[in-house]
């Protein structure tokens, strides 16, 4: 349900942008901002689920996700557009925070690898339906309907969820820091926000360069707080685990690489191939259906062959696939555009599966909830980190190019060129720390 909102949503930011009347750099922080609030919470939401029950915790995140889509429906401008992506954000940080925790407290041993594999087929699924769906709603309904379809899912999953969802006790001997969790979410929330809104606002706006010092400050704080307090938040220790940090840090790598290409390529085929959401959907459809079959696979193979193996061979596919956009040019082929996101979509799952399963089955015992949630958070910095990244290299490559005098075509294709460079760095330093691991 989560993916599926995400693609729909990013279907619809082309249509979103003119209504609302504001530029790509504003809209995309109807993508940006769900992550922003998604990640700051997560290290919150898993260490909660290591002390209260996982299910309910799940179910009540769904609850919320349900609720910041009927906002979402009703929304009037971006400004409330933003505070309904946010509270979506603050339920499928509940939902990802506990969800791997929940498959790995279920399944053990080559069973576990398999059911990654299969949560990352189904995952996919709501990737791959998303953007078709997304395509025919806002065409025949406006972008309103793609929020009002997500309000069903969540009943459906809550209700189902209540009689499926094995209940597992919390560890009453664990504590909750929570002048920690404060600093951490003050930390993350000002760092991110600032890096998202950058683009904008300019890198040495007064706001954004407060902002980053407030950082840099709080994150002083946090460090301190983590060596004196005799419960940390998170603790460093799990840090020191080299398969889990190097899990985290080729988590990071990854999804930049993927999302320097999520917000831009709609637009690319909306600006510079003018197709309709009906067919910018279906060309977006390729990378999940790989996606889905490439998780699958590398679920089943995580058991016989090690994760250093698949990830970096996943890398190497989504080093491929972001060279193939970066070269791609003002007029490809729809088979062009295909190739490639097969490829990424194979890239994605090979390195995804077996790099999760790695890290959560070296969790100590007792923090499985905080392992998964940082797992997740990693993940979604990479998001996050892709977008803003992306978004800011490819606004920098097209001012410059427009005040050189190129064309708008032109001067779009080389900051979209620039932003999908980036991404192929960012496989290049993944796939090397993946080999080493």
């Amino acid at each position: 349900m989560s993916t599926l909102s995400a693609g729909i949503v990013n279907v619809a930011l082309p249509t979103m942008s003119q209504q609302f009347d504001v530029s790509l750099e504003s809209v995309q922080l109807v993508v940006s901002l769900y992550l922003l609030v998604l990640t700051c919470l997560l290290p919150v939401f898993g260490k909660l689920s290591d002390l209260y029950s996982r299910k309910w915790m799940y179910l009540g995140g769904f609850i919320t996700f349900g609720f910041g889509a009927l906002f979402g429906a009703l929304s009037t401008s971006l400004t409330t557009m933003l505070l309904a992506r946010a509270v979506q954000g603050i339920g499928s940080s509940a939902m990802m925070a506990t969800s791997q925790a929940l498959i790995a407290q279920v399944f053990h041993g080559s069973s576990r690898g398999k059911a990654f594999g299969a949560i990352g087929a189904v995952v996919a699924c709501g990737s791959l339906a998303g953007p078709a769906i997304g395509g025919v709603l806002v065409q025949e309904w406006g972008w309103r309907s793609v929020f009002w379809l997500t309000i069903p899912i969540c009943i459906l999953g809550v209700w189902r969820g209540i009689y499926l969802i094995p209940r597992f006790n919390g560890n009453k001997r664990l504590h909750m820091d929570y002048v920690g969790a404060a600093y951490y979410t003050l930390m993350s929330f000002s760092f991110l926000y600032a890096l998202n809104t950058a683009a904008e606002k300019g890198w040495t706006n007064p706001v954004i360069l407060s902002l980053f010092a407030l950082s840099l400050f709080v994150s002083l704080l946090f460090v301190r707080r983590e060596h004196s307090s005799k419960y940390p938040f998170i603790g460093v220790r799990i840090f020191k685990i080299p398969t889990i940090l190097y899990g985290y840090l080729v988590a990071v790598l990854g999804y930049t690489a993927l999302f320097t290409n999520s917000v831009l390529l709609p637009f690319y085929l909306a600006d510079i191939m003018h197709l309709d959401p009906i067919r910018i959907g279906l060309l977006i459809v390729p990378f999940p259906i790989t996606l889905a079959l490439a998780s699958a696979v590398a679920g089943a193979l995580s058991a016989r062959w090690p994760a250093r193996v698949l990830t970096t061979v996943g890398f190497g596919f989504l080093l491929l696939a972001t060279l193939l956009f970066a070269y791609i040019g003002t007029s490809p082929s729809y088979s062009y555009i295909i190739l490639a996101q097969l490829i990424m979509g194979i890239g994605s799952g090979t390195f995804q599966v077996p790099n999760n399963n790695t890290v959560i089955s070296a969790a100590p015992k007792g923090e499985l909830g905080v392992v998964a949630s940082v797992n997740a958070l990693c993940r979604n910095v990479g998001m996050i980190l892709g977008i803003a990244l992306s978004v800011a290299v490819f606004a920098a490559v097209q001012h410059f190019c427009l005040f050189r005098g190129l064309n708008t075509q032109n001067a779009f294709v080389a900051g979209y060129q620039a932003a999908m460079l980036l991404g192929a760095a960012s496989c290049v330093m993944g796939g090397i720390l993946s080999a080493k691991r």
